[in-house]
């Protein structure tokens, strides 16, 4: 188009009032996030750069909600929002940092339903309880909300950002299986919380394969610690206590710091294999000291890279996702770090 559009174009292209377009270039607010979208999509069509400047106007609020920073990897993700939302200023978004305790759902439900009324998008890494699920569910039709590490099952969801949780899984048993070599005996399995669905997949994943390739070699069930340290530590503990033909640990939790310490006082260290998830500073020391033998990553900078990414392009004010919504895994030894 060799003339800049008018409102009356963009009105006509998009299908909706003059006066909504106003509302929109303006920044006035009071216009529905569907239709200003649509509003925003015409403008970029029809050509009009210079009034998609305006058409930035008015921020665009995300609430980013995980488990508080008490959980390294969460603590991880929040800082990566952080980090790169200066990249987002020209799109005039801003992330807002929220938390919610795995072990009251209930709670978590309602502040998904109360932020819902304050923001215009929403990324939850949260489990897949049946009361944040409906939350979800209620309030993914009024607004774009994504998941990110671990998915909800609510149709209503924009999309999924993260990895492939299943196969991780496959990829540490199969490691487990290679590190033991000709060595038979027991696998204890820790999980946070069966609710999320990351560590569902993880451990479906783990059995699948360890059952495929690995017949010298069994998992016990998978033991929840909730996301707590002290509980992970003391569920291996129990485990080490009862069995005396574990030869290896795969943890996909957080306490992966607190089970190094038991098995370094135990003197255990060097006589089991050890693989967990997420890749911290310390973890890559305890890597190094042939504590933790592997260390799948997922990336939580690209993780938020994608997902602010997403949210951008689908709020209208970024022409395509940066990345895909899947994210590599990066497998950790200590030769790595």
């Amino acid at each position: 188009m060799s003339q800049r559009a008018t409102i009356q174009d963009i009105a006509r292209y998009s299908g909706v009032s003059t006066a909504t377009v106003d509302r929109v270039i303006n920044g006035r607010g009071g216009v529905r996030l569907d239709k200003e979208r649509v509003v925003l999509e015409a403008a970029r069509e029809l050509g009009d750069g210079r009034r998609l400047v305006a058409l930035h106007a008015r921020l665009a609020r995300i609430a980013v909600v995980t488990q508080p920073p008490g959980n390294p990897f969460h603590a991880a993700l929040q800082e990566a929002f952080r980090t790169i939302m200066p990249a987002y200023r020209e799109q005039n978004i801003a992330c807002f940092e929220h938390h919610a305790a795995i072990s009251q759902p209930e709670r978590a439900a309602s502040l998904i339903r109360a932020l819902a009324r304050d923001y215009d998008g929403l990324i939850l890494c949260l489990p897949d309880h049946p009361s944040i699920r409906q939350a979800v569910t209620d309030t993914g039709r009024k607004l774009p909300i994504i998941t990110i590490a671990s998915d909800i099952t609510a149709s209503e969801r924009l999309a999924y950002i993260g990895s492939d949780n299943h196969r991780a899984g496959r990829i540490a048993a199969d490691m487990m299986g290679r590190l033991l070599g000709p060595r038979s005996g027991r696998v204890a399995l820790i999980a946070g919380t069966m609710h999320y669905i990351g560590h569902q997949q993880r451990y479906t994943g783990f059995m699948e394969a360890l059952d495929e390739r690995y017949a010298a070699l069994f998992a016990t069930p998978a033991l929840e610690c909730l996301e707590n340290d002290d509980r992970a530590a003391d569920a291996v503990h129990a485990l080490l206590q009862e069995h005396h033909d574990i030869v290896g640990i795969y943890h996909f939790s957080t306490g992966a710091d607190a089970i190094a310490r038991l098995l370094e006082r135990s003197g255990m260290a060097d006589k089991l294999i050890f693989i967990t998830h997420e890749l911290t500073p310390h973890r890559a020391t305890l890597l190094r000291s042939g504590t933790i033998d592997l260390v799948l990553d997922q990336n939580p900078m690209l993780e938020a890279r994608t997902a602010l990414s997403t949210l951008s392009h689908h709020l209208g004010r970024s022409p395509a996702p940066l990345d895909g919504p899947l994210i590599p895994l990066s497998v950790h030894t200590r030769e790595t770090v």
